[in-house]
């Protein structure tokens, strides 16, 4: 026994300060990731008894559409992240305020432009064509949809303390916020099935509102307490001096659009292919094998702005070493997938009963799906962290033009749901390998012109 406390001692304070960082922050990952993967699953069985498994789907695909204007921040989080990582990293703080005191005065702009856009837009819109159901009258769902939106735009303004957290190496704080907004959604959907009959406004009106709350809450404590000298000031917005976010927040903007094209875009083919039933067993599929994929990247995320802060310091040898570790973990995280294959029927099983029928076939293409998803987010994650993102653009360019009409030919061809998969399956085996052949290229340092921008 005291072996063992003396081994979890030694595993929290030998090393340098970047990587026990790194464990601090991976242990409270575990911890609030696991939490909120139980508890994102107690919520599925409570959601699909309130409003069933049509209006369920019909939520997915909502949410998955509003989630496309994430990119409308035109890349100026993930640059946020990245610039401010470095300004810490030299301890310029006056930089590092400018640059969140901009980024928040500009994200403000951004948002309240792209609500009032889509509110006028919205109302032109044959949502019943889009959700292609017609079990929800039009007028209802344009409300669902304004709603949800609203709250997404509060929250698109707030998220942006997620960069500074990220950028300060404090993903533990995230984590924690993240549970919160969990909590919150579990117990409120707890209560709205206890006291009201189902309700698609209800349910959106929920999923919709807890995560702006929490961030609203978050942000007003944490930058009147842990990140106080961070605090954004109209002073301090000087977007002249911030040019090297956009500079830089362009490049993830164009690959921020491309991913979820290649992603979020998933549940609108299947609803125009299948309807939103056939939404909610792919969604609950994927939610379901990507369970080691989430735990595999509680380890690599927290690593993004150390990988930042040693490439800006040229510790080379840190990396390599790091990559090396985080390797073996990706190992393990295959054998775990593939159990997941074996077990899949007994747990839907003991999930949500009857109410959900998962094909096999779905099941073993999601399983590689998600072996060279993990693969090629540990090279991509180096990749943006050090900012070399151009190559990935044009890669993901050429598979964001073929996903749909490959899509559409592998559906024709018989594939029924796994179209979609398979069609990912590919591009995701071709960007394991790129990716991690640039990374060998810029650790090494013998990338030049592509592969080194």
């Amino acid at each position: 026994m005291v072996k063992v406390i003396s081994r979890i001692s030694d595993f929290f304070t030998i090393g340098d300060k970047r990587t026990l960082n790194a464990k601090k922050n991976i242990s409270v990952a575990f911890i609030c990731k696991g939490v909120s993967i139980i508890v994102s699953f107690l919520i599925v069985p409570l959601t699909l008894g309130y409003v069933g498994k049509v209006e369920y789907g019909i939520w997915m695909i909502i949410s998955s559409i509003i989630h496309w204007f994430s990119f409308f921040d035109i890349g100026l989080g993930n640059g946020l992240r990245n610039k401010l990582a470095e300004a810490l990293a030299l301890n310029d703080k006056e930089q590092a305020k400018i640059y969140v005191s901009s980024v928040f005065a500009l994200i403000l702009l951004i948002s309240t432009v792209m609500f009032v856009a889509f509110f006028i837009a919205a109302n032109f819109i044959s949502w019943n064509k889009v959700l292609n159901t017609d079990l929800v009258a039009n007028n209802e769902l344009l409300l669902i949809v304004v709603m949800v939106f609203f709250f997404f735009c509060i929250e698109f303004v707030l998220k942006v303390v997620s960069s500074v957290l990220q950028a300060m190496q404090k993903y533990a704080v995230n984590d924690i916020i993240g549970l919160s907004s969990q909590i919150l959604g579990l117990l409120a959907i707890y209560i709205l099935v206890k006291t009201t009959d189902g309700s698609l406004f209800n349910l959106c009106l929920v999923y919709g509102g807890k995560s702006a709350v929490v961030w609203l809450i978050a942000t007003v404590v944490l930058f009147f307490t842990i990140l106080k000298e961070l605090r954004p000031s109209i002073q301090f917005v000087k977007i002249k001096q911030a040019l090297p976010l956009l500079n830089l927040g362009v490049r993830f903007f164009i690959a921020q659009i491309l991913y979820i094209i290649l992603t979020q875009s998933s549940v609108i083919i299947i609803a125009q292919f299948f309807g939103p039933s056939d939404v909610t067993t792919y969604n609950l599929s994927v939610r379901y094998m990507t369970i080691p994929s989430m735990v595999y990247m509680m380890v690599l995320t927290p690593f993004l702005s150390a990988f930042t802060e040693a490439y800006t310091k040229k510790e080379d040898d840190w990396i390599k070493k790091t990559l090396s570790k985080i390797n073996k973990v990706w190992l393990i995280t295959t054998l775990v997938t593939v159990l997941f294959v074996v077990f899949y029927k007994l747990f839907f099983k003991l999930w949500v009963g009857n109410e959900v029928v998962v094909p096999f076939y779905l099941i073993a293409c999601l399983c590689v799906f998600s072996l060279f998803s993990s693969w090629s987010s540990t090279y991509t994650l180096f990749l943006n962290g050090v900012g070399k993102i151009k190559l990935q653009i044009y890669v993901m360019t050429v598979q964001a033009c073929l996903f749909i009409p490959l899509s559409y030919l592998f559906f024709k061809c018989g594939f029924e749901l796994a179209s979609i998969v398979v069609v990912q399956i590919i591009f995701y085996a071709i960007s394991s390998l790129v990716f991690t052949l640039q990374y060998k290229k810029i650790v090494n340092s013998t990338a030049i012109g592509i592969w080194n921008k």
